[in-house]
C-alpha cells in the first residue's frame, strides 16, 4: 500500500483540485459562428465574434439569400434568386450535401421552427405567410391580409411568429401564433419603418430596425412590444438584418456606406460595445454550437 504524508498530499490536493477546475472550464466553455454572404461570392462563409476564422462553409453555383442557421446548428437555411435555380435550400453541415425544398410556391424569404421541422416563407403567388415542412408539404396560409413584403422570424418556443407588415398602411411589426393563424399582435405604431425583426435565442426580446430610407437604426425590445429602446446611434444602418448572440447580450448587423463596402458589425444591446469584425451580407448568429 502507497502512503503519502506531509508535502506528498498537498501536491496531490493541488493536482486534483487543478485538474477538477480545468475540467469544468472545458465542460462550460460555448463557442458560436456568425454566417454570412461575401462580397462578390457564390458561397456562404462563418466567422468568429471578433472576425478571426474566417472560413468556406459551403459553395453554389447561384448567389445565396438570406441564410440562418437551424435551432440546433446543424444546418443552414436559404433561398436564392437565380432564375435556374430559384427557390429554398438547406444544407446539412455535419453530412455536407445541400438539399432543396421542393415546394410547389414561388417562396422567399424562409426561417426555421423552434424544432427544425417546419419552415415558414412569402409566396408571390398569394398574400400572407405560408407554412410547410422542410419537404415541402404546405400546411396553412397565416396573416393574409395585405402582407406587404413581411419578413418573419419563429420564436423559440414555436408559439410566436414575428414578421414586419404594411396592413396598415406603414411596415410595422406583428405577432401571430404561427400554429392557429390567430392572435395578431401589433407591436409598433408610428410613421417610421419598422424593419427586419428577429427574436432572441430564449425568445424575451426582438430586434428591428427603424428609420427612414438612408436613416435606420437598430432597435430592441421586449417580445410583447413594451420597453422599446434605441440600440444603435451614428451608424449607418441600411436594412441591418440585426440577429441576437446565443445569451442575448449582443447583436451582429450590416451597415452601408456609399465609401466602403458593407460591413458586418456587433454591438451589446445596451448601445456600448461597437466593433466591425468584418465585410458581407446577411449576418446571422448561431446558436451555441457545442
Amino acid at each position: 500500500m502507497l502512503l503519502l504524508k506531509g508535502s506528498s498530499i498537498i501536491f496531490l490536493v493541488l493536482i486534483i483540485s487543478l485538474g477538477f477546475e480545468m475540467g469544468c472550464q472545458k465542460k462550460i466553455a460555448k463557442t458560436s459562428k456568425i454566417l454570412y454572404l461575401a462580397h462578390e461570392k457564390d458561397y456562404l462563409y462563418t466567422m468568429n465574434k471578433d472576425g478571426s476564422g474566417g472560413a468556406i462553409l459551403f459553395k453554389t453555383d447561384f448567389e445565396p439569400q438570406w441564410p440562418s442557421w437551424s435551432p440546433d446548428g446543424r444546418k443552414i437555411l436559404f433561398n436564392t434568386y437565380n432564375k435556374e435555380y430559384s427557390g429554398i435550400y438547406y444544407f446539412n453541415i455535419e453530412e455536407n450535401y445541400l438539399k432543396k425544398v421542393i415546394i410547389p410556391r414561388v417562396a422567399d424569404l424562409p426561417c426555421w421552427s423552434s424544432d427544425g421541422n417546419n419552415i415558414a416563407f412569402m409566396s408571390d403567388n398569394e398574400p400572407g405567410i405560408m407554412i410547410s415542412t422542410i419537404k415541402g408539404d404546405i400546411l396553412k396560409t397565416i396573416a393574409g391580409q395585405g402582407i406587404n413584403g413581411a419578413y418573419q422570424n419563429w420564436s423559440p418556443s414555436s408559439d410566436k411568429l414575428v414578421f414586419e407588415s404594411g396592413r396598415d398602411g406603414n411596415p410595422e411589426i406583428y405577432t401571430i401564433n404561427p400554429l392557429t393563424g390567430k392572435q395578431l399582435n401589433r407591436l409598433t405604431n408610428n410613421e417610421l419603418l419598422d424593419e427586419w425583426p428577429s427574436f432572441s435565442k430564449d425568445g424575451l426580446l426582438i430586434a428591428w430596425v427603424r428609420g427612414v430610407e438612408g436613416n435606420k437604426n437598430i432597435w430592441v425590445m421586449n417580445e410583447n412590444g413594451s420597453d422599446p429602446r434605441q440600440v444603435t446611434n451614428g451608424v449607418n444602418i441600411g436594412d441591418g438584418f440585426p440577429s441576437f448572440s446565443p445569451d442575448g447580450s449582443e447583436l451582429v448587423f450590416q451597415s452601408t456606406s456609399e465609401n466602403e463596402s458593407t460591413l458586418i458589425n456587433i454591438i451589446k444591446i445596451d448601445g456600448s460595445g461597437f466593433r466591425k469584425i468584418g465585410e458581407g451580407f446577411f449576418p446571422n448568429w448561431s446558436p451555441y454550437l457545442d
